[in-house]
């Protein structure tokens, strides 16, 4: 997760901004895969964190 919040926060994919009066945020949660090598064995953790797009609603919070 520390990793991946580096990179989110080297390449600028967000800015922090306040939120405007009468809105609510959209969530977020963390999603953890394994990646596996091709004789089965792990080569790596991954982790990144995903928007909970299906909290938004049409015309009214974009």
């Amino acid at each position: 997760m520390n990793e991946e919040m580096r990179a989110l926060q080297k390449n600028v994919t967000w800015e922090l901004v306040l939120l405007p009066h009468g809105k609510k945020t959209v969530g977020c949660r963390w999603i953890y895969t394994v990646k596996l090598k091709a004789n089965g064995s792990i080569e790596r953790y991954k982790a990144r964190l995903v928007a909970k797009g299906y909290t938004q609603r049409y015309e009214i919070d974009y």
